[in-house]
């Protein structure tokens, strides 16, 4: 295995989504629930700027992901606004290095256009964090609530996942990466210890993203 593969959607269709991809010669996957966000200032102030989602992780080859890409744009509307949005990143430590990401920043010499941003803070603060990520520039990001999970020491970092956290995703391209970095950083005061940890995956494909329009798809919010 090479890559994993992330769609965000509504809750309730990541099972359709799995379904299909098996056919295609996905060996199964994982489902999170999640809470999208909306960038509105109106939809925010009547209590509707969250909306309820579902992240599904699939192992597979990259070439395998290339075909999860076109399958979920052409069956699931991908390509449309507000259908979803779906990422791959690299898994083998090998793929980390080779893209130069060992570093919290991407150099300029590093292939990918965009950036999984991965901060983990305490339970509640996640707005905080996302607060601060758009006024770096950022459009929207994918809230998971975390319990007692644990990541493998083979993964990127051997980090622990404490129970009651909040994890943020945030897709970003290459120029705003820094920026919603530092502004984050800084605004959580993540150099404190016990205040979080950030850091940053590099992303070899993506579908759904309308940087260029307005709407909450900068990020991980459709």
């Amino acid at each position: 295995m090479e890559a994993m593969f992330f769609a965000v959607i509504n809750r309730g269709r990541a099972n359709a989504v799995l379904r299909k991809a098996e056919e295609f010669g996905a060996r199964g996957g994982t489902i999170f629930l999640g809470e999208g966000t909306v960038p509105s200032r109106l939809l925010e102030q009547i209590g509707l700027a969250e909306s309820h989602k579902e992240i599904l992780m699939i192992s597979a080859s990259e070439e395998l992901c290339s075909k999860l890409h076109d399958m979920v744009c052409e069956e699931f509307m991908f390509s449309k606004r507000n259908r979803g949005i779906a990422f791959t990143i690299p898994f083998r430590r090998r793929q980390l290095q080779d893209s130069g990401m060992k570093q919290a920043s991407p150099p300029a010499g590093a292939a990918s256009s965009h950036f999984c941003i991965i901060t983990i803070v305490d339970k509640g603060s996640s707005k905080d964090c996302l607060k601060a990520a758009r006024d770096a520039g950022a459009r929207g990001g994918t809230l998971i609530h975390g319990r007692g999970a644990g990541v493998p020491t083979e993964f990127y970092y051997p980090l622990v996942i404490e129970p009651q956290k909040d994890i943020i995703i945030i897709i970003a391209p290459r120029d705003k990466v820094a920026p919603i970095r530092d502004r984050i950083s800084t605004e959580l005061e993540l150099e404190k210890p016990g205040k979080g940890i950030l850091f940053i995956l590099p992303v070899i494909e993506t579908s759904g993203l309308f940087e260029n329009e307005s709407g909450e798809h900068g990020g991980v919010a459709s």
